[in-house]
């Protein structure tokens, strides 16, 4: 069931990417000989006027084949024969959907929960249930007052004293206030094996706001806004280097993400949509060769001035093919070995 779920996850991720390079390739009477949900072998096929709409055997993703972009494709409105303005719009439009479906499930999000606003106090508004068999001491309205002799004044200070401890697997001293009377108590932290974080496992007292569209509109941008920024920086450490390969996640590491994130329920599922969509927009803007963002930049450099012959390109951008096909071979292989950690 893991599986299936996950690959509908990432097929409506994947197949929204070639939908806005399919009907931005419409919009511009440029041809399209098919229209694939799905790969492999065919299963259905309707032919519409001068495109073939199909679904093929194995449910992952699809694609969409827009005829004039080979060296050497004479075809009327063809791909390589519109002006760079419409290459770039057809290029990125597959990106803009992926941010679209991202932005369109936050702010469906946000006007169906509302506006989450944390009590800033350090009492706790819930317990979360532990991964191991640890029974957590602290209780719903507790209000926590020192950590290990440091004075709690509001919530982030119980994130700092986390931080700033010295030994993270000895159990913590609490002192709480509990109907009216200060309570001692000691507290053993959990690990996320994920980002070694350690962390209480409590979340704060809140309330929940309903909003109008206006106000859900600007939450949902100032949201996707934090997410794409996160997600940035994640590909900017990886580039760097700086992401140990326990956090790189491929083909398999996705599917349990997805599986996880299902036994949450449906809004975490969702959740996880808007993430996905965002990091496969932000993958194809890459300008690597073969990608979106490849293409994307031989346009700006073609508008620049500097034109660069078509089969020299389309040779760098098979070569980056390769190159994408090992860097999937190495992700799921370190999928593997996760497993097996």
């Amino acid at each position: 069931m893991k599986i299936i779920i996950s690959l509908i996850v990432l097929g409506i991720v994947i197949i929204i990417h070639e939908l806005g390079h399919f009907l931005s390739a419409k919009f511009f009477k440029i041809p399209v000989s098919e229209f694939s949900i799905g790969m492999g072998p065919e299963v259905y096929t309707y032919d519409g006027d001068r495109t073939k709409y199909s679904f093929r055997a194995i449910p992952i993703g699809g694609y969409v084949n827009i005829k004039g972009m080979e060296i050497g494709d004479d075809i009327e409105n063809g791909f390589n024969k519109k002006n760079p303005f419409v290459r770039f719009i057809v290029l990125i439009a597959g990106v803009f959907m992926n941010f679209l479906l991202a932005y369109v499930i936050l702010f469906g999000m946000y006007y169906s929960s509302g506006e989450i606003i944390l009590n800033n106090k350090p009492i706790i508004g819930k317990v979360l249930e532990r991964q191991n068999d640890y029974k957590n001491p602290l209780k719903i309205n507790d209000k926590i007052l020192k950590v290990n002799n440091e004075k709690i004044m509001e919530w982030n200070d119980i994130k700092t004293s986390v931080y700033n401890l010295k030994n993270k697997e000895q159990a913590v001293d609490i002192l709480v206030l509990r109907d009216n009377q200060e309570k001692n108590i000691q507290v053993k932290l959990e690990k996320n094996d994920r980002n070694n974080d350690y962390y209480f496992g409590i979340i704060p007292e809140y309330t929940v706001k309903k909003n109008g569209v206006l106000k859900t509109l600007k939450l949902s941008s100032q949201g996707f806004l934090e997410t794409f920024k996160q997600i940035f920086l994640g590909f900017e450490k990886l580039v760097k280097g700086e992401v140990n390969k326990k956090e790189i996640s491929g083909p398999i590491g996705i599917i349990n993400i997805v599986g996880e994130a299902s036994q949450n329920g449906i809004g975490s599922l969702v959740w996880l949509v808007a993430i996905l969509s965002i990091n496969i927009g932000i993958f194809n803007l890459l300008p690597f060769p073969a990608l979106d963002g490849g293409r994307i930049l031989f346009i700006i450099l073609e508008v620049l001035g500097i034109k660069i012959d078509k089969e020299k390109e389309e040779n760098i951008h098979k070569v980056g093919m390769i190159m994408l096909f090992l860097l999937i071979i190495f992700v799921t292989t370190n999928d593997f070995f996760n497993l097996g950690n």
